[in-house]
């Protein structure tokens, strides 16, 4: 790992582990409803099973930045990638909703650590550059996302087995991304004053409503991965292959809205942007559900339900990165900071499947896919609108 790497194939580097990243996760959303048939869930057993990557990370969240403030973001970010790639096999090894829950543990324990070891690469790349560029590594992933889920969706209705699918991308992504890895930068030194590397990253003071905000953007965004899929099959009677086009359409204008986000964020301010963006994509999610249910199941529903989760992209597209860019300089140590705010975000995967399946067995599914909405709006009442 060369000391003296150009900034830019040091951010190429991280891009590509970003857009790798995104592309093995998005590929999985689109097969959940098949691995729910076939293993014969029910809404209520998927919700506790899709609960089971939360817990993982947030075994791994809060040590992750310690492990990166010890060893450096960039080594840790190469072991840590490689061991979230061997993760997702025993997933389709799954034979019952035990085993199914122990894969997806594994599996979110890893994406968890990855998580917080690459964004602490970005955040230190992004201070190489001296502005703004951590909302483009998030639209790296978005654009991994929304390609994992076309793949994942082709694979879906191709009939290609999901270990097959697992094992090429992962195998690709190493391939492309483990030469690359050599770019990746030293971390900046700590302050003298910065105090021991502490073992467990908590939110606290500053990084309390950040963590919050964290919190319901990741339950908007998990919530909308693992169920929106679930949603438009069955509720909506959308097909194998057009059940993944909610996520496709989340993913896409995500990427759209993050390929610019560096520039929106310094127009507006980190908070400020927060605040309206997410209340733009509630707002939007909220009117395609409501066109969905008054034009009843079939193509309309779809195209509604699709244009709000589209919207809602939007309105979460700049939410995390500007976050994580905000505890990155509130923080003493940079990567303790992104683990705080990071855990807070991924409390929001832990809660959202799973209310969303609790919801769904109480009422029903489209009931509960107003949850989403609610907590999509709560970052306009967590942060005040104070530029930074």
């Amino acid at each position: 790992m060369a000391e003296a790497a150009p900034p830019r194939r040091a951010r190429l580097a991280v891009s590509v582990i970003f857009a790798a990243n995104g592309a093995l996760f998005g590929s999985w959303t689109p097969r959940i409803p098949e691995v729910k048939a076939g293993l014969g869930l029910s809404d209520g057993v998927l919700g506790l099973a899709l609960l089971a990557p939360a817990v993982g990370s947030l075994v791994t969240l809060p040590l992750a930045g310690g492990i990166a403030a010890r060893f450096g973001s960039g080594r840790s970010t190469v072991v840590a990638a490689v061991v979230f790639w061997l993760s997702a096999l025993p997933i389709a090894l799954a034979g019952d909703a035990l085993t199914l829950w122990l894969a997806l543990f594994g599996f979110g324990a890893a994406m968890g650590a990855l998580d917080v070891l690459m964004n602490a690469q970005g955040v230190t790349v992004e201070q190489a550059y001296g502005r703004s560029v951590l909302s483009s590594f998030h639209a790296t992933f978005s654009l991994g996302a929304l390609l994992g889920a076309g793949a994942g969706s082709l694979a879906a209705e191709l009939a290609v087995p999901l270990l097959g699918q697992f094992a090429i991308l992962g195998g690709f992504s190493l391939v492309l991304f483990l030469p690359l890895s050599r770019y990746f930068l030293p971390d900046p030194p700590a302050p003298d004053d910065a105090g021991p590397v502490p073992l467990f990253a908590l939110p606290r003071g500053p990084l309390v409503p950040l963590a919050l905000a964290a919190f319901a953007v990741l339950l908007a965004e998990g919530s909308t991965a693992d169920w929106s899929a679930v949603f438009l099959r069955q509720s909506l009677d959308a097909g194998p292959a057009a059940a993944g086009a909610a996520f496709a359409a989340f993913a896409a204008t995500m990427t759209t809205g993050r390929l610019v986000g560096d520039r929106v964020l310094t127009r507006l301010g980190r908070r400020r942007a927060v605040r309206l963006f997410t209340g733009f994509g509630a707002s939007g999610l909220a009117a395609g559900l409501a066109l969905a249910e008054v034009a009843g199941p079939g193509p309309a529903a779809v195209a509604a339900a699709v244009a709000g989760f589209a919207l809602l992209g939007v309105g979460l597209s700049v939410t995390f990165p500007a976050l994580l860019a905000e505890a990155g300089v509130t923080g003493v140590r940079a990567a303790p900071a992104l683990a705080a705010v990071s855990t807070g975000g991924y409390l929001g995967f832990l809660v959202g499947p799973t209310v969303i399946g609790g919801l769904a067995e109480l009422t029903t599914l489209p009931i509960a896919i107003w949850f989403v909405v609610a907590t999509a709006a709560l970052p306009v009442a967590a942060l005040r609108a104070r530029a930074r």
